[in-house]
């Protein structure tokens, strides 16, 4: 696995992570029988395409050559890879699908560690807050998307 050396390589990590859960969760969403897990896969397939778009609108901000580089810091482990690789079973249950959901953000929590911490200037670090906060929102969603009253 490639380490991030700047912060445009862990954007770019992130909006490849994002497109690889959206992918799995629409695949999930077609092959889905139980159709809670079908409106749910659907939802997800959204609030991942939101966030992507929220990751590539501030790639732009950022040009590869110009992007600042983070100081020495965690590495991002290799097997944090749950969402991009659900372990979901081929028809996932609801309970399943939200479990998958709300345990798949290892991969994500590393990459934005890895800008937060590896990084004094205060617009880098305002941006893994804003990124944290969007991923707090998804979080929320969810929730209130699958409360049962």
């Amino acid at each position: 696995m490639n380490q991030p050396n700047t912060i445009y390589d862990v954007l770019v990590m992130l909006a490849n992570y994002l497109q690889q859960r959206a992918t799995q969760f629409e695949q999930l969403g077609k092959a889905s029988v139980d159709p809670r897990a079908g409106i749910l896969l659907e939802h997800l397939v959204e609030l991942e395409t939101h966030s992507m778009q929220v990751i590539e609108a501030e790639m732009q901000q950022f040009t590869p050559e110009h992007s600042t580089y983070l100081i020495a810091g965690p590495k991002v482990s290799s097997d944090a890879m749950h969402a991009a690789e659900c372990r979901c079973e081929d028809e996932p249950s609801f309970q399943d699908t939200l479990s998958c959901a709300l345990t798949s953000d290892r991969r994500l929590d590393e990459l934005l560690d890895r800008i937060e911490d590896c990084s004094a200037a205060p617009s880098v670090i305002d941006l893994a807050k804003r990124l944290r906060d969007l991923e707090r929102t998804k979080d929320q969603q969810i929730a209130k998307f699958t409360r049962e009253d």
